[in-house]
């Protein structure tokens, strides 16, 4: 699934991603493949798998393979 970076909490090294479809998702770095939290940027591009359950958080989450 394809989103952007909307919001990034330093003190808990989550935040959340807006996928294209306008659905928020939550994230911690634990859920980071190939990439630091402190190389996202809100509003920066990524690709995530969401994790199924009752709320809406993303299990694996990658920059896009032109931001690398």
């Amino acid at each position: 699934m394809d989103g952007r970076i909307t919001k990034l909490i330093d003190h808990q090294q989550g935040g959340i991603i807006t996928s294209d479809d306008g659905v928020e998702y939550a994230f911690r770095d634990s859920a980071l493949i190939g990439t630091t939290f402190n190389a996202l940027q809100i509003g920066g591009k990524v690709v995530f798998s969401p994790l199924e359950g009752r709320q809406l958080v993303a299990a694996t989450v990658r920059l896009p393979p032109r931001q690398r």
